[in-house]
């Protein structure tokens, strides 16, 4: 099931695998987009790849593919292949990687680093029974494993995109495409975003949701295809092209939501209720006083790093707007103090009553207070509109303007102001 060899004996591998890896190497040092050979003979295509940090929170990580596929072990002195069709575990000891077979059997030790290669066409690996195209590289990270996904730009928005906008029909595909390129857009302008770390994204929502091979649709793959290299520029620059689901009627300037400094593409504009199909266009959440004080505390403990308590709130605020109509600052005032909250903060200071573990909707909201015959808060209601930051494209309402005839240039250029489109590659 397994044969072992060294470097001399592995060359072909080498040059047939790792040949790829060579060309990683060249694209993680220079963070530059690699030319690969067109064979159509139209000179060269640009193809970015992506590194994608799937997992760092478990001491082991095991490996499989729909066929066979290679292992390269590498230590300080010692580089070693392995073939294999059964599942292979990386696990942290002693601060360095052992790979194991499937039976417990230790294959290799004292590795500071495992790269999956599959082999044959069509063939993908498995991660932890999740499938991912492209290769699969660990790296010890203290006492757990740091797995990465290295795979191509738009095979990296195949995994991206489903999870974005949700199950489409045909008639929404423009706001697939759309969607696609924002995608690209955003995770282009991230390369090395975070330095010396040996990824570019994290396959949450820290950056974008990626989910791997499984979540990958005709439709989906049929958008990216047709935008393929499509990427939003504004003067001769990537765009931060942040995006999110239901903007209630109206997106925002980004340095109103968050302590960011002004940006002429991110601003405040209407869709007309193209986006009021959503089920979050309109919302409620009801706090009784003891429930929003809770809410507040806890916010304030883990703010603070100590254990925080507030008096009976007597009174709430919305005292500034911002131009997309969401509030900018929050007073909660009790017996002996004031709080002010402000901007996107809100939101993880509200939180719910119907989810704990969410925060609210969006900051697009009002207050309707509920007081005691002493005048003290007793309940709470906020009314509000949208899900989401309101930062940028808002997808359902990329999705109502493709149901009425859109193109996915017209609803980027309508969500990022003063933009441009250009194909990269």
């Amino acid at each position: 099931m397994f044969s072992k060899n060294k470097i001399v004996a592995g060359l072909k591998l080498l040059a047939r695998i790792t040949g790829g890896l060579s060309v990683l190497v060249l694209v993680w040092s220079c963070g530059s987009v690699t030319s690969l050979n067109n064979e159509s003979g139209n000179g060269y295509l640009r193809v970015p790849f992506v590194r994608v940090l799937l997992d760092d929170t478990n001491s082991k990580a095991t490996i499989g593919a729909v066929g066979s596929f290679a292992i390269e072990c590498i230590s300080d002195n010692e580089q070693v292949i392995y073939y294999s069709n059964s599942d292979i575990t990386a696990v942290i000891e002693n601060t360095h990687l052992v790979v194991k077979t499937n039976k417990g059997a230790v294959l290799h030790e004292g590795l500071k680093e495992v790269n999956f290669l599959p082999r044959g066409k069509n063939n993908h690996l498995k991660v932890n029974n999740r499938t991912y195209r492209g290769m699969i590289k660990v790296l010890p990270n203290g006492g757990n494993v740091r797995i990465i996904n290295v795979v191509y730009m738009e095979d990296y928005l195949k995994g991206v995109v489903p999870p974005e906008i949700g199950k489409r029909t045909i008639d929404e595909i423009e706001a697939v495409k759309a969607q696609a390129v924002a995608a690209r857009t955003y995770a282009m302008a991230h390369l090395g975003q975070y330095g010396k770390q040996p990824y570019d994204m994290k396959s949450s929502i820290i950056d974008q949701l990626y989910q791997g091979y499984n979540v990958e649709n005709k439709l989906v793959n049929s958008a990216i295809a047709a935008t393929s290299g499509k990427v939003v520029f504004y003067n001769d620059s990537f765009v931060n092209a942040y995006y999110h689901s239901t903007c209630g009627g109206m997106t925002d300037d980004i340095d109103h939501v968050w302590e960011r400094k002004e940006t002429p593409y991110l601003k405040a504009v209407s869709d007309s209720g193209a986006c009021s199909w959503s089920k979050y266009y309109t919302w409620k959440e009801f706090f009784t006083e003891k429930q929003l004080r809770g809410r507040i505390e806890h916010f304030l403990s883990s703010d603070r790093g100590r254990d925080f308590k507030i008096h009976r709130i007597k009174d709430i605020i919305a005292k500034d707007h911002t131009p997309g109509g969401r509030v900018a600052v929050l007073i909660i005032k009790t017996d002996n103090d004031s709080f002010r909250f402000k901007k996107d903060r809100i939101r993880w200071v509200i939180g719910r009553t119907s989810d704990p573990d969410l925060i609210l909707p969006s900051d697009r909201f009002s207050v309707d207070i509920e007081r005691d015959a002493a005048g003290y808060v007793s309940g709470v209601t906020f009314r509000g509109r949208g899900y989401g930051h309101g930062v940028g494209m808002c997808q359902c309402g990329a999705i109502g303007l493709a149901r009425i005839g859109w193109t996915y240039n017209n609803i980027l250029s309508h969500y990022y102001t003063d933009i441009e489109l250009k194909e990269l590659y």
